[in-house]
């Protein structure tokens, strides 16, 4: 029956005649999928050119058929017409329409509209790549012409052709992040100690047809540093793996420290109950340095260096790898930053939160408009961490205030005199003018 209607079709425009004129444009449209995909393709007839009204036409669309075939044909704009004919072949697909058999209701001038559309299966073995589709005259027997009819004539029109683009989809990807950090030392001693945080995300390649989020299984991880300026004294889980089995961590877990970096390396579930999806940036360990004895005693001038993960650490090395689905993908990597600034140890008076030489109940004020009113903050927050426990916070303005007028404790030293506290680092206070 098909070839019967495309042989009616065929003498019908056939009848009517031909012409070389070029005044409508047919358009084949373009769209993207991966091997195994689907994809949509468009032909769009624009009337916008001189000429008349359009009252039929017939295209052949011809793609390269090893990368896929047409699973169906959309009538789209064509749907409630005397006539209209579409037939699938195993290089494209042809459509025949005669709007009205007796001339009604033609496509005038100005109008634009989709004649139809094909959807397309892509071959799970398609090359990636870019793949012209086209209006052709080679589809059909007899074969389909692509014509546009105007007047009782078939006219060729202008043929834009459009892309079928096979896209490559990106595996999994994860970065592991080392927090860039500024930390102070004491140039007397070159003393100086912090922490940098290392995360982990995944990009997220859903919009190439790639699944996000994964759920990872575990990982492993290397950090590099200069020997010769710092050294790692630690390294604590932190964030979702700290967290699994619900606070008690991951069934292995294992880190180790040499001269020149860290290693970590972390199993969640060894009988895979539990995973983590990296959906947004996320703080999987600390790692605490210290700069090594007497490399930056005297240096006023301040040092800056990096971390930079390194899969040459241990033996066997350790790599920097993320697991998913019991197989390992290679992280992609981003280095830190470590600007370590000059500071020498700053004397401040304990208690003394405005730095008037005084401690009364203004210091207590003092502290609250910080700590809740958005007051100022001088550059000496030791100053104000009245019972020395190593934080400001409410509780120092309720030490004051004890102190001052409930018989409470005086404020450890450095009370009531200037001077400097045991174990003070050169971030505790780095200005308190009247202790000069």
């Amino acid at each position: 029956m098909y070839r019967m209607y495309f042989v009616t079709i065929g003498l019908l425009f056939g009848l009517l005649g031909s012409s070389t004129l070029q005044a409508q444009i047919f358009s084949a449209g373009s769209d993207s999928a991966a091997a195994g995909g689907t994809m949509n393709i468009t032909a769009t007839l624009d009337n916008s050119g001189s000429g008349g009204a359009v009252q039929g036409w017939s295209f052949g669309m011809c793609h390269d058929s090893s990368i896929g075939s047409v699973s169906l044909v959309h009538n789209e704009e064509s749907d409630a017409v005397d006539f209209n004919q579409s037939s699938i072949y195993p290089g494209g697909w042809t459509q025949g329409v005669v709007i009205c058999f007796t001339g009604c209701n033609p496509i005038p001038e100005g109008q634009t509209l989709t004649m139809s559309s094909a959807d397309y299966a892509i071959d799970t073995a398609a090359n990636p790549g870019n793949y012209p589709v086209q209006f052709c005259n080679s589809l059909g027997s007899p074969v389909v012409t692509t014509v546009a009819v105007i007047g009782g004539a078939s006219l060729v029109p202008t043929q834009n052709a459009g892309n079928m683009e096979v896209i490559d989809i990106p595996g999994p990807t994860f970065t592991y992040v080392a927090s860039d950090t500024t930390a102070a030392y004491n140039p007397d001693d070159g003393v100086s100690g912090f922490s940098v945080a290392l995360q982990v995300f995944e990009t997220d390649n859903s919009a190439l047809g790639a699944p996000f989020p994964n759920n990872t299984q575990g990982f492993s991880m290397g950090l590099g540093h200069d020997s010769t300026l710092l050294e790692a004294t630690s390294v604590t889980l932190a964030g979702p793996v700290a967290a699994l089995d619900g606070g008690n961590g991951p069934s292995f877990a294992d880190s180790s420290i040499y001269p020149d970096g860290i290693t970590l390396g972390c199993v969640y579930s060894f009988i895979g109950a539990e995973t983590i999806s990296f959906t947004a940036e996320e703080t999987v360990a600390e790692v605490a340095y210290s700069t090594v004895a007497g490399a930056l005693t005297g240096d006023t001038d301040g040092a800056a260096t990096s971390l930079s993960w390194t899969s040459g650490l241990g033996s066997p090395n350790v790599t920097n790898v993320m697991v998913v689905g019991g197989g390992s993908i290679a992280a992609e990597t981003q280095d830190a930053t470590i600007t370590l600034v000059a500071a020498s140890i700053t004397a401040y008076l304990r208690s003394d939160a405005n730095a008037d030489g005084r401690n009364d109940v203004a210091d207590a004020i003092w502290m609250l408009s910080d700590l809740f009113l958005g007051g100022v903050h001088l550059d000496c927050e030791a100053a104000s961490d009245a019972n020395a426990d190593g934080g400001f916070d409410v509780a120092d303005p309720t030490f004051v205030i004890q102190f001052q007028f409930l018989e409470g404790a005086a404020p450890p030293a450095p009370y009531p005199d200037c001077g400097t506290a045991p174990g003070q680092e050169a971030a505790d206070c780095f200005s308190y003018p009247i202790c000069l």
